[in-house]
């Protein structure tokens, strides 16, 4: 089961940073970005120290609301791909109750 464990933090993860991009394109992306910075500029221009702490925070903005226009790009995908892992492990469990494993008779002894 860790496979489905491993798809379920995945999507998990993905779903998060949708909510940042709010349907946002890349190019829009960049604008609030290069806002934030010339914010910081503004707002820090005397302060080195003030400014070098805010630009992190237009990074990590950006780097948000990117990955929420790539997951609304993939998103088709990922659900297409959700929806075959689910079907497979469906169908494995279907089989496994079908054909159970035959039980080993204790008279014979492999060789």
């Amino acid at each position: 089961m860790k496979p489905l464990a491993a798809l379920t933090l995945a999507s998990a993860l993905i779903l998060s940073s949708q909510a940042v991009a709010d349907g946002k394109t890349q190019q829009q992306c960049a604008s609030d970005f290069d806002a934030c910075i010339a914010e910081c500029e503004t707002t820090y221009k005397d302060d080195a120290s003030g400014r070098a702490a805010c630009m992190p925070r237009c990074s990590g903005q950006y780097a948000a609301c990117d990955a929420g226009v790539a997951y609304d790009k993939a998103k088709p995908w990922l659900e297409e791909q959700a929806k075959k892992t689910k079907k497979f492990f469906e169908d494995m469990m279907k089989d496994l109750k079908k054909d159970p494993a035959p039980e080993d008779d204790p008279t014979k002894k492999s060789i």
